[in-house]
């Protein structure tokens, strides 16, 4: 069986990785909800330091979370979990690794997750150079 591709990103996220393309937009099923974000109850300790930390960033990235905080607690309750077994001394099983790491690239938090086409630079479309002209996009009636 084939690997799936990376998940689908939000317009926005897109258009700040600069690999916004008009033919690939995909529209939020879901749009985005305005307003503070509120730290589920259950959240405690180390845990919730680490909503608080997460929420800076992402406010100085730009990027909303508000809807996904059930998400965003389990991401941080994963996160404080894996911590406190390494600070144990413990090895946490890779299964709670790779939990961590797909809550951690749905949020933008890896080096990967981050990473955009060399077209983010602002080159525009590589390929146009290449494409056969149009006789009427020539004449100027496209």
């Amino acid at each position: 069986m084939a690997r799936r591709g990376p998940p689908p990103q939000s317009p926005e996220m897109s258009a700040l990785k600069g690999t916004a393309q008009p033919c690939r937009r995909r529209e939020r099923l879901v749009p985005p909800i305005d307003g503070e974000l509120v730290k589920p109850t259950w959240l405690k300790g180390r845990a919730a330091k680490l909503w608080h930390e997460k929420l800076e960033v992402y406010r100085r990235r730009g990027q909303g979370v508000a809807g996904c905080e059930a998400a965003l607690a389990q991401f941080c309750a994963l996160e404080a979990a894996l911590i406190d077994q390494w600070r144990r001394g413990n090895t946490p099983s890779m299964a709670a690794v790779n939990a961590w790491r797909g809550l951690a690239a749905s949020f933008y938090d890896t080096p990967s997750s981050q990473v955009g086409s060399p077209a983010a630079a602002g080159q525009g479309d590589l390929f146009a150079a290449n494409m056969p002209k149009s006789p009427i996009a020539e004449a100027g009636h496209a």
